[in-house]
Order: structure tokens, then C-alpha cells, then sequence
């Protein structure tokens, strides 16, 4: 009985998902037709106007931008991370609530900021204004989860490496950073997550040169209604490079997930 639970609810979860793949390639004719019309002629007419439009570019500038400021927020983030846990620092505390709460605030209030810093400094519609615009918010993130994670690793295996002699820096690359692999992994995901789906950062800061995917995806909305067989195209294509990531990953994911969960 429970499998059969567990299969109907899969199948009513999976259902959108297939319904917008069967309007890939469904025509425009069959598209709202009542009854539904299982049976059709496929076309690749969708794909055509999405590539003509250059959609292609801003999955691309997506996912290079997702993927340069995460590795940003894991290279600055993690050590930020084991300080916070390890070290006594004065108004650590106090600095630690003040980054939580830049990730608490609403985007609206960052990124009004954000855009009259960047008029001055001209990054606007620039790569690398919205790189660190996309790691600033999700820097704080990863250093709250973090920090729980490097709170649970014993503290016995750095004092040891300590008695022999190891520099912080030793201990940190070759016991911490082997044991916080797949939190790591598991945050980061999480981070890239974000930074793939957010708009307002992109929309307010980007432009003509840097166009993410979630702000090209309006332009489907036209005067004559909304092409809703290319906004399949792009959803799903948009499903496909977090699908990877949490696939080829699956492993650290669900093991950085349940670190700590279970304690001797």
C-alpha cells in the first residue's frame, strides 16, 4: 500500500513536468483544444523561435554566472565559516547576526543600494557587477549553513594534528576541508540554486550585455498573448543544468544533508 501511495503521489508531483515536455513539441493549433488532444503532429517550430530569439546566450550567461560566483562564495565562504566556528573573536556574535540578517532582509532592500553604488562605479550591465552582486547575497547563506556543519566535526582531530606540529593552515587543508567535502558540496548546490533562479538582481543591475534567463523569459509574454510553447522550451531547458548538478553530486548532496544528523 505504501508503494502504491508513494508511485500515485510521484505521479501527480511528475504530472506538470510532462505536460509542459508533451508542449515542446505540441503546435500552437493543439496547444489549448478542448478535449485535449493526446494524439498530434510534432513540430519544432518552438525551438526554432527560441534559438532565433538567442535564448541559447542567456542559459549560457546563466550558468557561467551561477557557477564563477559560486565558486566565489565556496573559496571566500568556507574559512569565513571555520572562523566563525573555531576562533573567539570580539562582536563575532554580533558580526555573525549582522550577515545572517543581510540574508533575512528583502532583496528590495539591497538591491536599490546595489544599483545606485554601481551607476558610480559603472558595473552596471557588467559580468562582474553581477557576479559579486550574486555572491554577496548568497555568501551569507553559505556561511550560516557552514558554520553548523564545521560546529559538529570533532575538535579532537585538530588538536591532535596540532600536537604535531601542523600550522592552522595545514590542519584547515588537509583534516578540516577532507571532512567538510560534501557539506560543502551539499551548501553549494544550494547556493547555485539560488543564484540560477533570481531575478530582481539581474533584472535591476543586468541589461543588454548581461541578460540572464530568468529575465529573457518575460520576452515571451508578447501584444498577441503569450507563446507558451517556448516558454516550454525555455523551462525545461532550464531544468537541465540544476538537474546535472544535483545528479552527478547526488552522493556528497545527501551526505552533507545528514552530517550531524545522527550523533553517537
Amino acid at each position: 500500500f505504501c508503494t502504491t501511495l508513494v508511485i500515485v503521489y510521484a505521479a501527480i508531483m511528475l504530472f506538470p513536468i510532462f505536460w509542459m515536455a508533451s508542449m515542446l513539441v505540441k503546435p500552437n493549433t493543439a496547444m489549448f483544444s478542448r478535449p485535449t488532444q493526446w494524439l498530434f503532429v510534432p513540430t519544432l517550430d518552438h525551438f526554432s523561435y527560441v534559438i532565433e530569439q538567442g535564448f541559447h546566450w542567456s542559459l549560457l550567461t546563466s550558468f557561467v554566472l551561477c557557477t564563477v560566483s559560486t565558486a566565489l562564495v565556496v573559496i571566500i565562504g568556507t574559512p569565513a565559516a571555520y572562523a566563525f566556528a573555531r576562533f573567539e573573536m570580539r562582536g563575532k556574535d554580533d558580526l555573525f547576526l549582522f550577515i545572517l540578517g543581510s540574508r533575512m532582509a528583502p532583496p528590495v532592500c539591497l538591491v536599490i543600494p546595489f544599483y545606485l553604488i554601481y551607476a558610480r562605479v559603472g558595473l552596471l550591465d557588467s559580468f562582474l557587477g553581477l557576479t559579486l552582486a550574486y555572491m554577496t547575497f548568497s555568501l551569507s547563506f553559505y556561511v550560516w549553513v557552514l558554520r553548523s556543519f564545521c560546529r559538529d566535526l570533532p575538535v579532537e582531530l585538530e588538536e591532535a594534528a596540532a600536537l604535531e606540529g601542523w600550522s592552522k593552515v595545514q590542519i584547515f587543508r588537509r583534516v578540516v576541508f577532507p571532512l567538510l567535502r560534501n557539506g560543502i558540496v551539499a551548501t553549494s548546490v544550494l547556493c547555485f540554486i539560488f543564484a540560477w533562479n533570481e531575478f530582481l538582481f539581474a533584472f535591476m543591475l543586468g541589461g543588454k550585455s548581461v541578460t540572464t534567463l530568468p529575465v529573457s523569459i518575460p520576452k515571451l509574454i508578447t501584444s498577441q498573448g503569450v507563446r507558451w510553447g517556448e516558454m516550454a522550451v525555455v523551462g525545461m531547458t532550464a531544468l537541465i543544468p540544476v538537474l546535472a548538478v544535483v545528479f552527478v553530486l547526488q552522493r556528497h548532496i545527501v551526505r552533507g544533508l545528514t552530517l550531524g544528523a545522527v550523533k553517537g
